[in-house]
């Protein structure tokens, strides 16, 4: 529980990975008391840190929508939110009042994709959210359907790289983003 739960300081879905699979292979479970540890292997094995993010499409509030692939910067990090969260909020002012992140942005070496990835599109329509990012909700919510990230808490912070691999994945931490950032920029 300690290696898998959203809260825990010590999550880590690459320790986490091989208990699953040693679980799964035991002879003391049935099919059904498995069946949550293969569904929380497929989450851990999602986004894996120094590989390519799964992509996604976004739609933004004009109607128009962009892929996340397509993006063209030195990083991306995207930002799952949603707009009733204080915690959210609370990332998002960190955010917001991040030097680093502040000067990257304004260099182009940074686009920041704040996905809603919920139904109540009203909602989200009244939290706009700073200009210059990228603000988009998932349309149909195919994330959670096709399983392409693991949202069972929010809100959750990713950084990709230029190429769109995982720098940080599944994260709360502001300070971490600037960290690893800062490591890249030297």
């Amino acid at each position: 529980e300690v290696l898998h739960n959203p809260n825990s300081q010590l999550r880590d879905d690459e320790l986490y990975i091989p208990v699953l699979e040693a679980a799964i292979a035991s002879p003391l479970m049935d099919e059904y008391e498995k069946m949550p540890l293969v569904y929380d292997l497929q989450m851990a094995m999602q986004n894996r840190i120094g590989r390519v993010a799964n992509d996604f499409s976004y739609t933004l509030a004009s109607g128009r929508s962009g892929r996340m692939s397509e993006i063209k910067s030195d990083y991306t990090m995207i930002f799952f939110s949603n707009p009733g969260c204080p915690m959210c909020r609370d990332i998002q002012a960190q955010i917001e009042s991040s030097p680093l992140i502040a000067e990257l942005l304004a260099a182009k070496m940074l686009k920041i994709v704040a996905l809603y990835p919920d139904e109540d599109i009203t909602l989200w329509k009244q939290h706009p959210l700073p200009k210059g990012w990228i603000s988009g909700y998932d349309k149909g919510c195919l994330i959670e359907k096709n399983r392409t990230y693991d949202l069972r808490a929010i809100p959750a912070l990713y950084l990709l790289d230029k190429d769109k691999n995982v720098l940080v994945k599944d994260s709360t931490s502001v300070p971490q983003i600037e960290q690893v950032i800062s490591q890249f920029l030297g």
